[in-house]
């Protein structure tokens, strides 16, 4: 089994040192030689990719990806399957199955990126010869391509038939369909019916190394409502501090609380605030109006949370609201979390080999 999981590892990277070359078996050598060997062709296939816009909202996008991957494991002998993914209000998910011998290995990966058509940020751009940027290279059109290439490896090396395998790449990790179990229903039966599942989107940028934990994500929503009236008249009894500085104290509140937490991070990602705000939380982007001499009386900000444990986002959440409560004078805000994806704490002997 470790000789598998070596192999597939050892076939995503591309260029191996002499030292780690010759400790590496006939078999593994034949992989990472084909690796290299690919190298060129790879870069090609992750330029045409990143290139295609595939912000999880462009649901023809994410289907676009999706189908110029599917092409890809055809080739290998792989059943390639579209899950629509209208009953969850996303574009779907792509899956490949070959049978073999041995345990399942189920290979995960995604199509979308956070980057929606809108964003300045859309091509792939050359830097050196060993380092490009684009939309989703790292996140995660590289892994979709190392999972490919791993494949192609093993298949050189007619060592493809030693395994079955399942690879699942969803359409909606950057932001998750609703309800969530049905988006994450094909994910799920595969995980059960897999004996091993490596995920490979990019870590600590190190390839050798592998995350056997995870932090969970928890979105979180802030509401303020101040007192509006003439700025004049702010900080006084009868009007109080407003939405904004409210919103900034609570912000604060949890800055000073919170940043210095291990393994902890809980960031705000998107605030409006003003005299009248309009939030559409689908596609998280608004407006707002406000003047300079009016007392703000709305304010909305909206982030995530990631913690490695649950007690330690439970104990997280109660330090949130333990802040949300202590109004600014005339002000008042409510605190409500979305939880999504729960943490994978570390276990001890989890990982050997």
């Amino acid at each position: 089994m470790r000789s598998l999981l070596v192999a597939v590892l050892v076939a995503g990277l591309l260029a191996q040192p002499a030292a780690v070359q010759q400790a590496l078996s006939p078999t593994e050598q034949q992989l990472a030689a084909h690796a290299d060997g690919s190298r060129a062709e790879a870069e090609q296939l992750l330029e045409r990719l990143v290139n295609i816009n595939s912000g999880t909202m462009n649901l023809d996008g994410v289907k676009r990806v999706g189908d110029v991957l599917a092409a890809e494991f055809k080739t290998l002998g792989f059943r390639t399957t579209w899950v629509d993914g209208a009953a969850f209000k996303r574009a779907g998910h792509l899956i490949a199955e070959r049978d073999g011998k041995g345990p399942r290995l189920l290979l995960i990966g995604h199509l979308d990126t956070v980057f929606e058509p809108d964003s300045p940020f859309q091509k792939f751009q050359r830097i050196t010869a060993d380092a490009a940027r684009g939309p989703g290279i790292i996140d995660m059109k590289g892994g979709d391509v190392v999972i490919l290439y791993a494949l192609k490896a093993l298949a050189a090396a007619k060592a493809l038939d030693g395994v079955a395998i399942t690879v699942v790449m969803t359409g909606d990790e950057e932001d998750p369909g609703e309800p969530l179990t049905l988006a994450r229903q094909a994910l799920l039966d595969a995980g059960k019916a897999a004996d091993i599942a490596i995920g490979f989107e990019n870590g600590n940028n190190n390839p050798a190394n592998a995350n056997i934990s995870r932090r969970g994500f928890t979105g979180w929503t802030l509401r303020v409502k101040g007192m509006a009236a003439h700025s004049s008249q702010v900080f006084t009894e009868s009007v109080g501090a407003g939405a904004i500085y409210e919103l900034s104290r609570i912000l604060n509140g949890f800055y000073a609380g919170l940043s210095k937490e291990p393994l902890l991070s809980l960031n705000p990602g998107l605030t409006l605030g003003g005299t009248t705000v309009e939030f559409n939380a689908a596609q998280s982007r608004g407006t707002a109006f406000g003047k300079t001499n009016v007392v703000a009386e709305h304010a909305i900000v909206t982030g995530d949370l990631r913690g490695i444990s649950s007690e330690q986002v439970e104990t997280t959440k109660k330090t949130m609201h333990g802040v949300v409560a202590a109004n600014l004078a005339r002000t008042s805000a409510e605190l409500v979390f979305d939880d999504s994806y729960p943490p994978m704490a570390p276990i001890d002997g989890y990982w050997r080999d």
